[in-house]
């Protein structure tokens, strides 16, 4: 009868833990769409407008971009793995890449896919859990680094326009403070003397969780051994910037909007973190709102190229997650990763 009890006392947590994440996944996606809503009625996204601007080459070109996002991120992954003695390849993780893509837009935010990714790397290492889910994490703090790094170095080619508006100049101290902070976080997990006080190690013994902290530390503070793998890795970020800008460029010149393109490498970054936020699955809404604030505020009057290039970029994105989707399907059972 206890066991009964407690069964069915289970299965009630069970039934409501999933109601509670469907009214919010629920909620999250009609956010989205309210954003949307509320950028077509402002002006801000002409899906019209969107159509005759997909010319072969300007299509064929976004396209291109974003597999080659897709390709140089999952390889940067690969590096990062192998950095933590993993023996895996591109052929291997590049799947998984695809499938994490496609589920970005069914979990909240543009990195919601790396959940999935995480799921089934953790699924065929068990043995080695921590270290895996790490190199998911360190993925995403190299790139989320990169990208804070590149505004922070565009902000000064900015600096003129920067100056002379109070949203931007809030804007450019919030990106200078991430970067310091990016800075100190890879200073602590990097540093020998502070991996050696014996106050962290007091705070790892003593600490609830403390264990799990330590376990933490020390895997992020093995990359200090594989610098090869870290330059490799920021080296891909950078690469990737530069695609990214190169898309909302492409959008920009088509739309014959005129504007700098040092102000690319600034706003286009910004925009991408905010994007990547866990408030909207693929950050639909979130991230068209974001660079529609971004480039008026930048250049003084309503314009449609930010939201419109968010747009542009989330359907080459999907249109590459439908090949994930191919991938999952396919895959009844983890496969392994590393031989």
């Amino acid at each position: 009868m206890a066991s009964q009890t407690v069964t069915a006392s289970s299965s009630g947590g069970g039934k409501s833990e999933f109601a509670k994440n469907v009214v919010k996944t629920a909620l999250k996606i009609a956010f989205a769409v309210a954003l949307i809503v509320w950028l077509v009625k402002k002006g801000a996204l002409d899906f019209k407008a969107m159509a005759n601007l997909a010319t072969p080459g300007l299509v064929t070109f976004c396209l291109a971009c974003v597999f080659s996002q897709i390709f140089i991120n999952n390889y940067r992954w690969v590096c990062l793995l192998r950095g933590q003695g993993f023996q895996t390849s591109i052929r291997k993780t590049l799947p998984l890449s695809f499938i994490g893509m496609f589920f970005n837009f069914a979990m909240p935010g543009g990195v919601g896919g790396d959940v999935v990714k995480g799921y089934y790397l953790l699924q065929e290492h068990p043995q080695r859990r921590m270290a895996a889910a790490l190199s998911i994490f360190m993925d995403r703090v190299v790139g989320f680094f990169v990208m804070i790094a590149t505004a922070f170095l565009a902000l000064f080619l900015n600096w003129e326009v920067v100056e002379h508006s109070p949203q931007l100049t809030s804007i450019a101290i919030g990106v200078s403070l991430f970067f310091l902070a990016f800075i100190v976080f890879f200073a602590i997990s990097f540093s020998r003397r502070i991996g050696n006080l014996s106050l962290l190690n007091w705070f790892f013994d003593k600490a609830p969780g403390g264990s799990k902290f330590r376990s933490v530390f020390e895997t992020l503070h093995s990359y200090r051994h594989q610098p090869l793998a870290l330059f490799i890795a920021i080296l891909m970020s950078g690469v990737n910037q530069v695609l990214m800008v190169a898309f909302v460029v492409a959008i920009g010149q088509a739309m014959g909007v005129d504007i700098p393109l040092a102000a690319y490498f600034f706003l286009v970054p910004i925009g991408t973190v905010v994007q990547a936020l866990p408030i909207s699955p693929a950050g639909i809404g979130v991230g068209q709102a974001a660079f529609f604030y971004l480039f008026n505020q930048y250049l003084h009057t309503q314009s449609q190229l930010g939201p419109t290039a968010v747009t542009a970029t989330q359907l080459a994105s999907f249109t590459w997650g439908l090949l994930g989707a191919f991938f999952y399907l396919r895959r009844k059972k983890p496969a392994e990763l590393a031989t």
